[in-house]
């Protein structure tokens, strides 16, 4: 819920994580409220809260623009952090913030809007860098491995169990490829 007393301000991205358990991300600050990632049981049972409620900037306890999240292998959590931000936060399962990764700009491990985030079943940490206009890939320590160009500006990224990938453009090739 959006408005009123509901916990978001912007809700953008979202995951279910192996225990089904629901993931958000909440990339405005609106009315006091955003700039926090959520998760939630099944039930609708507060379990975590990263961030701080409506407060913006690039630390241990606050997003600039949280997008997206996904659930690496062992449990970590890892928010693509990028509509005012240019990084990738992660987090141990229990919501301690490990470390991030990235910078404003156009190299290797840079960014201009990262935007989506998932992971494969290899464990490798794939980044939609949408005003990059390509997907970069690293490992769970933030070590850049390879980038991918083919997708115009990618906004959206799921990755299947067999690690089919599917990426939505929803400005440049207005698909999913």
């Amino acid at each position: 819920e959006t408005g009123g007393d509901g916990p978001f301000g912007w809700p953008h991205g979202f995951r279910i994580d192996r225990d089904g358990n629901l993931l958000i991300a909440d990339g405005r600050t609106s009315e006091g409220r955003g700039q926090q990632v959520f998760k939630f049981s099944r039930d609708g049972k507060l379990l975590l809260t990263l961030g701080t409620k409506g407060a913006a900037g690039e630390g241990p306890n606050l997003f600039n623009g949280p997008c997206d999240v996904a659930i690496g292998t062992g449990g970590d959590v890892f928010v693509a952090d990028g509509h005012q931000g240019s990084r990738v936060a992660k987090f141990s399962r229990d919501g301690r913030f490990l470390k991030s990764w990235g910078t404003k700009g156009e190299g290797p491990g840079q960014f201009n809007t990262p935007h989506a985030i998932a992971i494969d079943s290899r464990g490798r940490v794939f980044v939609a860098d949408r005003g990059n206009k390509r997907l970069q890939i690293f490992d769970q320590d933030g070590r850049f491995l390879e980038q991918w160009q083919q997708f115009g500006r990618p906004s959206g990224i799921l990755i299947t169990p067999d690690d089919t990938i599917y990426v939505a453009d929803v400005q440049d090739k207005q698909g999913i490829t």
